[in-house]
């Protein structure tokens, strides 16, 4: 076996459905049912899908692939999923993709189930996974453990490889900041730290980053340590001890920078679509306090005025938030 044809074995056997809970199963073949033959597929990432400390109020995190907006959105609206003018969201999620939108499934169990599901064309989801991508939101997501749940034959073989340029794309973000020498658990660290140090997130991220390595590393170090040879065989890196690696060639002070200003792009990008979730999200108000709340054990009630005009009275206390989250 081939080195790439190792790794995209390694990423193959961390997408197996088989490992998912069965209540994941369900919901996802829930949202199949409701987007109809417009799902190509469905991913399973985030919270419920690594066991990074979920609670009951955890939404399921699925990447939803479709073969076109507009019948995936149609097919809502038929269903009763969702309330909002097809053409509106389909639009939205062309000039900005993904979109995030809510699903409420059917019961799972005897509990209500909400899909937090980030809808992607998997034209634009192969666009996103490659050196032409316009931001870090996907690759963001994707160089974690994800679980291909739902994947229909002539798809299934595009959407892994997607997985497996996600993999291979992380030495071109962390090279600045990977340390001199370093293992495969050194290099999924330091993914994670960049990776979330770039995003504006609702979590105190020491914490978070801690959480997430506890729940991912076993999955996450056999498919990091192939692509570290890979990288090796290819003259990316140098093997300085087995299992310890150095770049073939140090970062340079311009690429710190241009990867600064990447991220600091994948971060206005990030906030604009805050903008968007408003029209594309319903109950996004709910579902963002129910989030800091997990996060930081502490209830937080809004005014009657915040809670009617959100987006004109809550940034004071959106910006004290994050200002003093991670104390």
């Amino acid at each position: 076996m081939g080195a790439s044809e190792e790794l995209r074995a390694a990423v193959a056997a961390r997408s197996n459905a088989a490992d998912s809970a069965p209540e994941a199963l369900g919901a996802a073949r829930a949202v199949k049912a409701l987007g109809g033959d417009a799902v190509a597929a469905v991913l399973f990432f985030g919270s419920r899908q690594t066991q990074a400390a979920p609670d009951r109020h955890s939404a399921w995190d699925f990447f939803v692939v479709t073969r076109g907006y507009a019948p995936f959105y149609r097919a809502l609206r038929r269903a009763g999923a969702s309330h909002r003018p097809a053409g509106l969201l389909a639009f939205l999620n062309s000039v900005l993709t993904p979109s995030v939108i809510s699903l409420a499934l059917p019961a799972l169990e005897g509990a209500p189930v909400r899909a937090k599901c980030a809808v992607v064309s998997l034209a634009h989801l192969r666009r996103e996974a490659s050196a032409e991508r316009r931001d870090h939101f996907i690759l963001g997501r994707l160089f974690q453990p994800v679980a291909i749940l739902q994947a229909d034959v002539p798809e299934r073989e595009a959407i892994l490889g997607a997985l497996v340029e996600v993999c291979r794309l992380t030495i071109t973000w962390v090279r600045p900041w990977l340390p001199e020498r370093f293992t495969a658990e050194e290099y999924c660290r330091t993914l994670l730290r960049v990776s979330y140090g770039a995003e504006i997130r609702p979590e105190p991220v020491a914490r978070r980053l801690q959480t997430l390595w506890e729940a991912q590393q076993e999955r996450m170090l056999p498919v990091y340590s192939v692509l570290l040879r890979d990288l090796a065989c290819e003259g990316e890196l140098v093997e300085t001890a087995p299992g310890t690696y150095a770049l073939a060639r140090p970062a340079a002070g311009h690429e710190r920078r241009r990867l600064g200003a990447y991220f600091a792009w994948s971060r206005v990008r990030a906030t604009t679509r805050w903008a968007k979730h408003v029209v594309t999200f319903e109950g996004w108000l709910d579902y963002l306090l129910r989030k800091a709340e997990r996060h930081t054990g502490q209830e937080i009630v809004l005014t009657p005025r915040e809670r009617r005009l959100p987006l004109v009275f809550l940034w004071p206390r959106v910006f004290r938030y994050l200002r003093h989250k991670d104390r």
